[in-house]
């Protein structure tokens, strides 16, 4: 007999789960950055490593090229910041949670949307579950609590409750996609206080595409995904120590009366 087909309830449950064994995370791997602007098309290889806690509270993402820092991203519980040192002159951009990055070479660096597009947010349960497609894939949609910049609502594609959906996009308040995941080459994150069949899927290979001028894609391949301590030390997502190592010449405010 067949089974009867998942409701919305059990996918948001299983994904409420699988974001709270996933509270702290971290990962290091390769990307490739495609962007257009007025002087064309550009191409960037790096190495980047992202690491959260606190269920994303906390967050760090980091690129490199050739043992040179190009862009440093995070966020603690009532901001987040951009470094990009490469900048001239050297940059530090800074806005509170619930604001938008805007004009960044890191288009996916607001933690609540690097959250989403991984999969790694819990789902509320409003969500609700569209028709089968031709190859028993389901579109889950629901809307976020408080809009962030033109991000309104979000959608997965999704198999089976617990499963790692194959996309998630973000969409603004007319139902466009703004930017969009797709997750593919599932690796299993190794938790230790959960059994092995009980540890939660991360993607391996993350594409990443956000829509307008630009058409900035990244291409993530990660590796090592996992809970190491050594990757998730408090002074990764102490904005002042980022500071002092950092020293940016400038230093701008999003959604603030009088930047710095």
């Amino acid at each position: 007999m067949q089974q009867p087909a998942a409701s919305a309830a059990e996918f948001v449950h299983a994904q409420k789960e699988r974001a709270k064994s996933l509270n702290a995370f971290a990962s290091r791997g390769s990307a490739e950055m495609r962007w257009k602007d007025e002087q064309g098309s550009h191409f960037e290889q790096a190495q980047v490593e992202l690491a959260w806690r606190d269920g994303g509270e906390r967050m760090a993402l980091r690129a490199d090229k050739v043992g040179e820092r190009i862009a440093w991203a995070g966020a603690d519980a009532t901001q987040w910041w951009i470094f990009e040192p490469k900048a001239d002159p050297s940059s530090l951009t800074l806005g509170p949670r619930g604001v938008a990055p805007k004009d960044s070479a890191l288009p996916f660096a607001g933690p609540d949307s690097v959250m989403e597009l991984l999969a790694a947010r819990a789902w509320p349960a409003s969500a609700q579950l569209g028709d089968a497609l031709p190859d028993g894939t389901r579109w889950l949609s629901w809307n976020i609590s408080k809009p962030i910049g033109s991000w309104c609502a979000s959608r997965a594609r999704v198999s089976k409750p617990g499963a790692l959906p194959t996309v998630v996009e973000l969409l603004d308040a007319n139902g466009v996609m703004i930017a969009s995941s797709e997750l593919s080459r599932p690796m299993s994150v190794e938790i230790a206080t959960l059994p092995p069949g009980a540890w939660p899927e991360v993607a391996g290979t993350t594409r990443l595409r956000m829509q307008g001028d630009g058409g900035a894609a990244w291409d993530v391949f990660w590796d090592a995904p996992g809970t190491n301590p050594e990757r998730l030390k408090d002074r990764l997502f102490d904005l002042n120590v980022l500071i002092e190592v950092m020293r940016p010449v400038v230093v701008r405010e999003q959604g603030t009366k009088d930047p710095r």
